[in-house]
C-alpha cells in the first residue's frame, strides 16, 4: 500500500515542475468547468424556455461525468491547456458566472442567480461527481488522481509508489 504522501495531493510537491503542475490541475479540472458552463446555459435557457430545476441540474451533471470519462482515457494536452488557460481559467468563468447571475436576476430567476454568482465566487457546483470517478478509476494505482494522471502523462515514478506500473 502506499504512503499517505501518495494519497494527498499538495502543489507544493516535489516530484512535479511547474509546468506538469499546471498541465495536471488544467486536466483535473476540466470537466467541473464543463458542467459550470453547461449549469450556465441551461439556467439561461430556462429563462426563455421551461426546463425543469431537475434538467437545469442533471445536465449538466451528466456533461461532467462524460467530460471525466473522455478526459480519463482520451486527454488531449493542447486542447486542455489551451481550454485551462483561456475560458476555463478561474477569472474567466467568475465574470461568466456573475454575469450571467445578473442576467438571471434581472429575469426573476433568482435562485438560479444565486447559485451561478456562488459558483461564480467559490469556483465549484454542488457535487463534481468527476472527482468521484477520479477517485475510483485510480483505486488500482492507489495514488491519487492526480499523482496518476503524473504517472500515466509524464511517465514518472514516485518514491511513494511500491512498485512501477
Amino acid at each position: 500500500m502506499s504512503s499517505i504522501e501518495g494519497k494527498h495531493y499538495s502543489l507544493n510537491n516535489p516530484y512535479l515542475t511547474q509546468d506538469e503542475k499546471v498541465s495536471v490541475e488544467s486536466w483535473f479540472q476540466l470537466p467541473g468547468n464543463v458542467m459550470e458552463y453547461t449549469f450556465l446555459l441551461m439556467a439561461v435557457l430556462s429563462i426563455s424556455y421551461p426546463i425543469s430545476i431537475s434538467y437545469i441540474i442533471g445536465i449538466p451533471l451528466v456533461a461532467n461525468i462524460v467530460a471525466g470519462v473522455i478526459n480519463w482515457y482520451l486527454y488531449n494536452t493542447n486542447l486542455t491547456r489551451m481550454l485551462g488557460l483561456s475560458v476555463f481559467h478561474p477569472y474567466v468563468t467568475g465574470l461568466v458566472g456573475l454575469g450571467v447571475a445578473g442576467y438571471l436576476f434581472m429575469n426573476d430567476a433568482w435562485l438560479l442567480a444565486i447559485v451561478a454568482a456562488a459558483t461564480a465566487i467559490f469556483g465549484f457546483f454542488f457535487l463534481e461527481l468527476h472527482i468521484l470517478l477520479y477517485s475510483i478509476l485510480a483505486q488500482k494505482y492507489r495514488m491519487h488522481p492526480k499523482y496518476v494522471f503524473a504517472k500515466k502523462k509524464f511517465g514518472h515514478t514516485f518514491p511513494f509508489e511500491n512498485s512501477p506500473e
